[in-house]
């Protein structure tokens, strides 16, 4: 960290736990909200939301782990409530952390438990709550491996709300109390808009007119891609485009940083494209947007004309394909997306997405979308509906942490009916 320059921010917050103290609310009650990075800090907005809708007199406390995630989290909430980086998972550090928030409960987003973590909120009586919980067949099998280490951790969570019923059994067999474990839905599916004519979107549109892309011009979205997924969407798209001349390709990488990367790709293919955050610095018209900025994408696939959701043609385990879907948009992903399996299995249940194992099937998968809006549009209909049949974990979710939160600390949580 000192050296490479990377993750430098925060470190007295990290280091030694001297987080922000508590806001003077006395007699607020004060919840600690952690997200790892930018997907869960999302996640969270709609969790922030609803609580402040049903509890105006709390106080939030919201940590992240990686930098990224911090300035998002900063500039969703850093207005009304405090940001800082989540301590390291020294005792000193959490204890520090604990004292000078002095929060009622912590509510992890999806998963990250410390030993030290939860020991320490142990000692001090402090309830510790999964919200959106999700636990794939790799970390199960890890945890049950470690089971000597990590089972006294899951026994001591006050709550777990999981994404569906295969993770909250996966929670139970780790070690958590059967009775402290609900299936409350993917907070994901409340968290994204529905509607392509929203604010992130219009300014998505301005952008893209800046830059000549036209109201008849079809729009191809890779999104939160890797650089395996930029392979497949470039070579697709070069094909593509000799059918289909009005086809623009826009890029937004998992990571902004790596925008250089993708030039050199596309350079090697005689292509240049013009990057998000310099575009008012070059006047030409272009075929390729390079989106390198935080907290657009969801902008981005309400102008699709078809979606591929990066991350899934590598290692990575696929990115959120639930945004796109709730568009309406007719979305496509790689093989590898165990992180999102069950998504995955219900949007291909009802035939509302489809699996493309290379930039052959990527290019076949575009081309059908192109080429009947019959088609196109049925497919987005079938995601789209598939997304609204599962909203409502936002409320389900609140619903319980309130019966930890305002139940006494000595009390036990009754399982609901």
């Amino acid at each position: 960290m000192m050296t490479q320059g990377k993750n430098r921010r925060g470190w007295r917050q990290k280091l030694f736990g001297l987080v922000p103290r508590d806001d003077g609310q006395s007699n607020a009650k004060r919840i600690w909200l952690h997200a790892v990075s930018v997907g869960e800090v999302h996640v969270l907005k709609t969790l922030v939301d609803q609580l402040l809708k049903e509890r105006e007199n709390v106080g939030l406390f919201i940590s992240t782990t990686t930098e990224t995630g911090f300035d998002r989290a900063t500039s969703l909430f850093g207005d009304r409530h405090s940001v800082f980086f989540f301590p390291f998972d020294f005792s000193w550090a959490i204890r520090n952390a604990i004292k000078r928030i002095q929060p009622d409960m912590l509510v992890l987003a999806e998963l990250e438990l410390w030993p030290n973590l939860i020991h320490v909120a142990a000692g001090a009586s402090l309830p510790v709550a999964v919200a959106n919980g999700r636990l794939s067949e790799n970390s199960f099998s890890n945890y049950k491996r470690f089971g000597w280490l990590t089972r006294s951790m899951f026994q001591r969570l006050a709550l777990v709300g999981c994404q569906n019923e295969t993770y909250a059994n996966r929670f139970i067999d780790s070690g958590c109390n059967p009775d402290r474990v609900f299936v409350t839905g993917n907070l994901k599916y409340d968290a994204i808009e529905t509607s392509r004519d929203n604010p992130k979107a219009e300014l998505c549109r301005k952008v893209a007119k800046d830059i000549g892309f036209c109201a008849e011009d079809r729009i191809f979205v890779a999104g939160s891609t890797q650089m395996e997924d930029e392979n497949a969407a470039v070579n697709a798209w070069m094909n593509l485009r000799e059918r289909f001349p009005d086809l623009k390709l826009i890029v937004v990488p998992r990571h902004p940083n790596r925008a250089g990367e993708i030039e050199t790709l596309l350079g090697q293919h005689g292509l240049s494209a013009v990057r998000r955050s310099r575009y008012r610095e070059v006047d030409c018209r272009t075929d390729v947007l390079i989106v390198d900025v935080i907290g657009e994408l969801s902008g981005w696939w309400a102008l699709a004309d078809v979606a591929f959701v990066g991350g899934s043609m590598g290692s990575r385990g696929g990115q959120n394909m639930i945004e796109p879907a709730a568009y309406g948009v007719p979305v496509c992903f790689g093989p590898n997306t165990v992180n999102f399996k069950s998504t995955v299995d219900g949007l291909l249940a009802c035939d509302g997405a489809q699996v493309v194992r290379d930039a052959t099937e990527l290019d076949g998968f575009v081309s059908q979308m192109l080429l009947s809006k019959a088609k196109s549009e049925a497919i987005g209909k079938r995601a789209q509906e598939f997304v609204q049949r599962h909203r409502g974990a936002t409320q389900r979710t609140v619903e319980f942490l309130e019966k930890v939160i305002f139940a006494e600390r000595k009390g036990s949580l009754d399982r609901a009916a």
